[in-house]
């Protein structure tokens, strides 16, 4: 998995897969606590936008995801896997799903995800006086 490209649009595959609500929100912001505690996974460009950490480089992935009917936007403003994905292997899925269960067990839906980033966000902002 040497391709940061596919290494993030996994990323996003799994937690489509395995967090609710699948609001953009809750994987922007999964993403960012993970950034946080994972030096393998630079994810550059994030900013602030009011409620949540949103990332123009995560947005062109899952853009694409969607694109490439891995990913699907439904009626309910939630993502899900259409029934035969080609972008992310079954091994990558497998091996992120498991990173995604063990360094975000202490979270039961993807609003507390997106509230521990929140609070991380604003945390680190005043920390360096921005």
């Amino acid at each position: 998995m040497g391709d940061p490209n596919k290494k993030i649009a996994s990323y996003i595959v799994s937690f489509v897969e395995k967090f609710f609500p699948k609001h953009e929100e809750s994987i922007h912001s999964g993403l960012f606590l993970l950034s946080n505690e994972n030096e393998a996974l630079k994810i550059l460009d994030w900013y602030f936008n009011g409620y949540s950490v949103i990332s123009e480089t995560v947005s062109s992935h899952i853009q694409n995801l969607c694109k490439d009917k891995t990913v699907q936007f439904t009626q309910g403003g939630k993502y899900e896997l259409v029934d035969d994905y080609g972008e992310v292997s079954d091994y990558d899925l497998k091996e992120i799903t498991k990173h995604l269960e063990d360094a975000l067990a202490e979270y039961d839906s993807g609003m507390q995800i997106v509230q521990s980033a929140q609070k991380l966000y604003s945390a680190k902002n005043i920390g360096i006086g921005c």
